[in-house]
């Protein structure tokens, strides 16, 4: 997990500034976060969040892209790595 980031019931916590987070957001930031320096696919994310049917549909990539512009004022970022998934770094140009 990143140091700094922690998440609650419909926000995340980054250091003493509350981030108000949508529940998919939330969602997608707390498994995010949890997988640490493995990045985790978007199928991994939609499979967690909405069971072994999964959705289809880019809700995780609205999710993420509006995460990557709340968490970036703050010096964190969402990377994607090509064909292996996503992760949260500290600091940084995107």
């Amino acid at each position: 997990m990143i140091a700094g980031i922690q998440i609650e019931p419909g926000a995340a916590m980054i250091g003493s500034q509350r981030l108000p987070l949508s529940p998919t957001e939330a969602k997608v930031l707390q498994l995010i976060l949890a997988a640490g320096d493995t990045p985790i696919s978007r199928l991994q994310i939609e499979q967690q969040i909405y069971g072994a049917s999964g959705r289809k549909s880019n809700t995780i990539e609205v999710a993420i892209c509006r995460l990557r512009g709340k968490i970036a004022t703050h010096g964190y970022r969402i990377l994607a790595t090509r064909g292996r998934g996503y992760t949260v770094s500290k600091g940084g140009a995107a």
